[in-house]
């Protein structure tokens, strides 16, 4: 495109007017500077077929340069193409054909040209490029200029401005261009997201609208019929459009990140964390305590222990049932081989992948190269990378990598609260794809797990609105706490989520590679902001509209925590979050009870509540333990009287035998088997677990949304076993 202005010399006649052809005319010559969105108003064929070319605006009148100024028929052509009052001038015909050819940039032939011979010859791609874009499009069937951007063979911006020579229409950069939000506004946000089109500012009495692709003619029709103006279209660039809805809509995007699910369903966010009603209760059980503990102190404990007790024993029979369950059947769906060998890649859809990044600029080297170890063609990839807009360390290391065209870097705005979910709810607004994945920064997904997801969903019935991929670690070897950790996940996700999964009860989901159907997503509300285990949350919300999740078998490696401060932390987090889900669900429990039916209401109170509160008290046994063995204590016979004393003792022997044979039957499915002698250490491990609960405890109540932030590359380190991408055996 031009970059100087282009001057033309005209004759200028006087009145509005001209003389008619043939007759004696007089007017004086000037130059006039074009217009050049005003000049392609009207395309080029049009303007060498006519022999016309408009020139500039003069208030609501249109200076149009003629070589016959006298003909009333392309007069009033050019006025009811253009829509505008005309006032011709007279041009030499060669000085008009002279001016065409550098209006519509030089060409007289880039109508015939294919793009991809068009950058060719523009020296923006090789042609080892070109055919590799090509090859690439014989399999996927996507547009050419798509692939060259996902391969990193050209930018979005040097390709839009590609596309409007090609197309012979105006190339606008929005980023240059003031907006009129009120302009923005004439077209509904989700219409311009879903079209990637946009109204820009008005010339004259026609609308200017950019789009991504002006081969799309149905598009056009569709938004004249919407719009009911005369348009002009122009080029721009996909991130260009997201960039400016974004400037339009920031602050309704803001408000609905972090108020929209409190907006529609109050009692389903964490925002109050507990009901007035709930309060109540809690005050009134607390007097009651109170009371009863100065009344009949042994009955009180004696009570209490039987509660504790069969909680105790109902967990534990019911993690055995579930770990027995799933080693004994395969409970996941798995995809083979041979079946995402017989995928055709033109047969995938545009699959969105949202990664959180916070403070992680460690480990965004081994981020980017996840991503594009993934076995999904790169075109087909809609990946965002939401940044806080306060963390510009963070930002600024991630463009100095230069991640490739299919990366996004999705700004989230600096507001409370600042969680995961909330990053999450705001990226969700411009998600493309079908379906929606959730990695974290350090995460290292199966290369094939997309594909494998696809091929799940579509042999899924119509309930399963989302997929648990299973969870483990790559540093499983490198200190203690990693190897205690990576026993627990192995627990969780190979044997008690699939075990929940065949049951058909609420899963919890896990923090990262959950794939959504990325519309149902949108119609639960997405996450809760206010809940610092969003995941857990939104797993139970789907079951309560009869949504169901399925757990895949495919791995995504992680980074177990390997500080233990940092990992109390993180746990903290969790523990608080499984306590806020259960006091959301619990507002009205007679209701939920309805709701989810009798058998997942009481797996919900194990799995959610349960969990929480056995670490919470058990801590209070292992000190009376101590004490009775210490000081031999006489309380202590008075509170475990006949059952109760066998059946703790059966929670605390056969019960704590279960659990370590539970985590010793996870290593051997998972091969871990080094790992086997640490797994009898775990009661230590409980220890740390159950210390952070008491903080989670402490935070419910004085900091319920805070996120204690989880710091990640600790694993990057020479002096470590890192075993990265690696099973630890």
């Amino acid at each position: 495109m031009p970059e100087k202005d282009i001057v033309i010399t005209v004759t200028l006649f006087p009145g509005k007017i001209p003389t008619p052809a043939g007759q004696d005319a007089w007017g004086m010559q000037s130059e006039v500077v074009i217009q050049l969105d005003v000049a392609r108003c009207i395309n080029r064929k049009s303007a060498e077929e006519l022999q016309v070319l408009p020139l500039r605006l003069q208030g609501q009148v249109l200076l149009v340069a003629f070589v016959d100024p006298g003909n009333q028929n392309t007069i009033s052509s050019v006025m009811q193409t253009t829509g505008y009052r005309i006032r011709p001038v007279q041009v030499d015909p060669i000085m008009l054909q002279e001016t065409i050819r550098k209006v519509y940039a030089d060409s007289t032939d880039v109508d015939q040209l294919p793009l991809g011979q068009l950058l060719l010859r523009k020296h923006l791609i090789s042609e080892y490029q070109l055919d590799s874009a090509l090859e690439a499009q014989q399999s996927t069937g996507e547009r050419l200029g798509r692939i060259l951007v996902a391969m990193g063979f050209i930018n979005r911006l040097s390709l839009a401005e590609v596309l409007a020579e090609q197309y012979q229409i105006l190339f606008v950069n929005i980023r240059t261009t003031k907006l009129d939000p009120s302009i923005v506004r004439l077209l509904d946000a989700d219409i311009a997201r879903s079209w990637q089109c946009l109204p820009l500012k008005w010339i004259g009495n026609r609308l200017l609208v950019v789009m991504v692709d002006p081969s799309q003619e149905k598009v056009k029709q569709d938004l004249q019929s919407i719009l009911k103006v005369p348009l002009i279209f122009a080029v721009t660039s996909e991130l260009d459009i997201d960039w400016a809805l974004d400037v339009v809509y920031r602050a309704t995007y803001l408000e609905d990140s972090i108020a929209g699910l409190l907006y529609r369903n109050p009692d389903e966010s964490a925002f109050q964390t507990f009901t007035d009603s709930q309060l109540l209760v809690l005050l009134i059980v607390l007097l009651v305590f109170i009371i009863l503990a100065f009344v009949i102190p042994i009955q009180l404990l004696i009570f209490l222990n039987a509660v504790f007790g069969v909680i105790y024993l109902a967990s534990t029979i019911y993690r055995l049932w579930l770990a027995t369950r799933s080693s004994s059947e395969s409970l996941t769906i798995q995809v083979s081989k041979e079946d995402i060998n017989a995928l055709e890649d033109s047969d995938l859809p545009i699959y969105t992948v949202m990664i959180p990044i916070f403070h992680e600029k460690n480990v965004l080297t081994q981020l980017i190269d996840s991503i594009q170890l993934l076995n999904y063609p790169k075109e087909k990839l809609d990946v965002k990378l939401l940044f806080e807009e306060s963390d510009t360390e963070t930002l600024e290391a991630a463009r100095s990598l230069h991640p490739p065209g299919y990366f996004e870097f999705v700004i989230i705005p600096d507001a409370e609260p600042r969680t995961k979910p909330k990053a999450l709810n705001y990226g969700l607004v411009n998600a493309r794809g079908l379906y929606t994945v959730v990695y974290d920064a350090e995460d290292s997904p199966d290369p094939d797990q997309l594909k494998q997801a696809v091929l799940a969903f579509r042999r899924a019935s119509q309930d399963i609105v989302c997929l648990q991929a299973k969870l483990n670690y790559y540093n499983a070897n490198q200190n203690l706490l990693t190897r205690w950790f990576t026993i627990e996940y192995s627990m969780w996700f190979d044997l008690v989520l699939p075990g929940l999964d065949s049951t058909n009860v609420p899963i919890p989901l896990g923090g990262t590679s959950n794939h959504f159907y990325t519309e149902k997503l949108r119609q639960l509300g997405g996450w809760d902001p206010f809940n610092v285990t969003e995941d857990a949350d939104l797993g139970i919300r789907m079951y309560k509209r009869n949504y169901r999740t399925a757990i895949l078998d495919s791995t995504t490696y992680e980074e177990a925590n390997s500080n233990l401060w940092n990992w109390v932390r993180q746990r903290t987090r969790w523990e608080k979050g499984y306590m806020q889900t259960w006091l959301v669900s619990m507002r009205h429990p007679i209701q939920l009870l309805k709701t989810l039916g009798l058998k997942a209401f009481l797996s919900f109170q194990v799995t959610i509540g349960g969990s929480p509160l056995i670490l919470f008290i058990n801590p209070i046994y292992w000190i009376v333990t101590i004490l009775w063995f210490i000081g031999k204590w006489g309380i202590i016979p008075n509170i475990f009287p006949g059952i109760i004393f066998y059946m703790s003792l059966v929670n605390m022997i056969t019960g704590n035998f279960l659990f370590l044979y539970m985590n010793l039957l996870a290593v051997y499915r998972r091969e871990y088997y080094r790992l086997s002698r640490y797994a009898l250490l775990t009661p230590i491990y409980w220890l740390f677990m159950s210390f952070a609960t008491w903080r989670a405890v402490w935070q419910l109540f004085s900091q319920p949304f805070y996120w204690e932030k989880t710091i990640h590359g600790l694993h990057i380190d020479p002096q470590s076993h890192r075993i990265f991408g690696k099973k630890a055996k």
